[in-house]
């Protein structure tokens, strides 16, 4: 089918499937005007299933057929697609709850102290503007005195010293960090100039 017939295809009452043509490649059509592709497999216990392969048109025609044809390598190999692609899902959420970005809980611990709507603005701001943008993606482990040394740099170049060095401090508390999996940054070898 062309990209202009399966554009073309109308919602019905009850959602319906159109086999594509190729090997267990279906293409949906819900009955809200949503279209998505499906793939027909055999699980390795032996069971049927569906995996879906995406959206359309955010996924064509090609890299549908592209999906099915490593999917279907992988059940070749007794791999279920659906518990690969849930369990690289997880992998991706835990890497992403390694990184700085899980110092919304350090935050919210500040908060619970009670420390000072200034203190809390202060702190806000330094992750909000220099701390995530630095350091927000990478992993907590991947972190280096390096990457310490350049928020530093960049703080200090503008000219807000004292923000660098409360930044240098609040990266590198081992006592909250550590026990609560965030980001200890050997920023403490890591001199503020003034």
């Amino acid at each position: 089918m062309a990209d202009t017939v399966l554009a073309s295809l109308e919602p019905e009452e009850k959602e319906y499937r159109e086999n594509y043509g190729v090997d267990r490649l279906y293409f949906m059509v819900g009955s809200t005007g949503r279209k998505r592709w499906e793939l027909r497999f055999k699980k390795p216990d032996g069971k049927w299933g569906w995996h879906g392969l995406g959206s359309y048109p955010d996924v064509p025609a090609k890299k549908a057929r592209d999906k099915a044809q490593d999917a279907k390598r992988l059940n070749a190999g007794s791999v279920d697609p659906i518990t690969r692609k849930a369990n690289r899902k997880a992998s991706r959420d835990a890497a992403e709850t390694d990184t700085f970005r899980a110092a919304d809980l350090w935050l919210e611990k500040k908060i619970e102290d009670g420390r000072a709507e200034k203190t809390l603005a202060g702190i806000n701001g330094a992750l909000t503007n220099d701390i995530l943008p630095a350091l927000g993606k990478k992993p907590l482990s991947k972190i280096t005195r390096a990457d310490c040394a350049n928020l530093q740099a960049s703080i200090e170049g503008r000219g807000a010293h004292n923000t660098a060095e409360k930044v240098r401090v609040w990266v590198a508390a081992p006592s909250y960090a550590r026990p609560h999996g965030l980001l200890y940054c050997p920023a403490g070898l890591v001199s503020v100039n003034r």
